[in-house]
């Protein structure tokens, strides 16, 4: 009988240690612990994180918390900032990570190492920095990010996104709201993402990465590479103002058929101007600006003042047109290649003109691919 109590004593303390472990952290089959905070939170929380190293998750969910889990050589701390809402919920709450071995001395700048996952409100907006780690974020509506040493991959986000990586890669899906995306040394792919306001716009900026963008449908629209090609595919917006610059990489965009646009395309050197589209060539006219990245103006066009696509014409081989420098209005068939030996600006029409396409390539072709 006194053996039986004591079983009954341990396993009351083993139940409770279990208690308590659920309130403060997860152990995942005794390999890895982890650590847990949480706080509540108002639905349109600003939660900020920075660590040195790591790779940080960032998941939108249904909860008004914000939960912060991290690995066993980190303590996790949130702390709210700024107040509370009516409710009585955070506003403003900052993920703080210290290694044990640290103390208190890194606390405050960014200096500790952990993997962290986050969940917080899907209304909420994350400002997520580390050194060297991958940015993984989903299901919320900001999103600002930014890595040395990391990819990005940004989901679902609903509002707005503005990351940055000098070393790795960048991706955004499925994603509504303006966009601005930067990179040194890595890649930019970009798929189905729209605006949610009439004055989001999108800019996308590598060094060496290449930009392969599919399905971006902003009206104000920037794309810029030193060494990287441009891919764009996808129609073009009613009253949509485009602008593209590299040095030396190539710019394609693949358009539909029916696609209208005017273009004041500058190349250099042996750089040449393809296109699938009847293009009617103008005079060398100033051409409209590129939009600036700052200065987001939709026009009021409707898209359904959009004018009918042109007739189709027969196939035809390649063209190679040499205009003067003074030149007169030329029409041309598709395929169309432009030569640039006496050129170093072309401006031209398709269509009734209702987008805007200004492009800039300093060593590189311009494809215009019909889809």
């Amino acid at each position: 009988m006194k053996f039986t109590a004591i079983q009954v004593c341990l396993v009351l303390i083993v139940a409770t240690a279990a208690v308590g472990a659920r309130a403060t952290g997860r152990n995942d089959g005794g390999r890895s612990q982890k650590v847990e905070r949480i706080i509540s939170a108002d639905p349109s929380v600003t939660v900020s994180i920075c660590v040195t190293s790591g790779s940080i998750s960032v998941h939108g969910w249904d909860k008004n918390e914000v939960s912060a889990r991290g690995s066993d050589a980190a303590q996790i701390e949130l702390r709210q900032k700024d107040g509370t809402a009516q409710s009585g919920r955070a506003m403003k709450v900052e993920v703080f990570v210290v290694d044990k071995s640290d103390g208190e001395r890194n606390k405050n700048n960014c200096q500790a190492s952990s993997e962290l996952e986050l969940f917080v409100p899907r209304a909420a907006s994350v400002h997520v920095q580390t050194r060297d780690g991958d940015i993984n974020i989903a299901d919320i509506a900001v999103a600002v990010a930014g890595t040395q040493n990391g990819d990005i991959s940004i989901e679902r986000v609903s509002r707005a996104v503005e990351v940055g990586s000098v070393g790795g890669n960048v991706s955004i899906r499925d994603s509504t709201g303006r966009a601005s995306v930067t990179t040194v040394g890595g890649g930019i792919e970009v798929v189905n993402l729209r605006p949610s306001a009439a004055a989001d716009g999108f800019e996308a900026v590598s060094v060496s990465g290449d930009l392969n963008l599919q399905g971006v449908n902003h009206s104000q629209f920037n794309a810029r590479t030193v060494t990287g090609d441009v891919h764009l595919t996808g129609p073009l917006a009613a009253g949509g103002r485009y602008g593209f610059k590299t040095m030396s990489g190539d710019i394609t965009l693949t358009l539909p058929g029916d696609s209208s646009f005017n273009l004041s395309a500058k190349v250099a050197r042996d750089g040449e101007i393809i296109s699938d589209f009847p293009l009617t060539l103008t005079p060398n006219a100033a051409p409209p600006s590129a939009p600036a990245p700052a200065a987001l103006v939709v026009s009021s066009i409707p898209p359904s003042s959009l004018a009918p696509a042109p007739p189709a014409t027969p196939e035809a081989s390649p063209v190679i047109v040499k205009v003067a420098p003074r030149m007169s209005k030329v029409i041309v068939t598709t395929p169309v290649t432009v030569a640039t030996h006496t050129l170093r600006r072309v401006n031209a029409v398709c269509g009734a003109g209702d987008a805007s396409i200004q492009v800039a390539s300093f060593s590189g072709n311009l494809h215009l691919v019909k889809n």
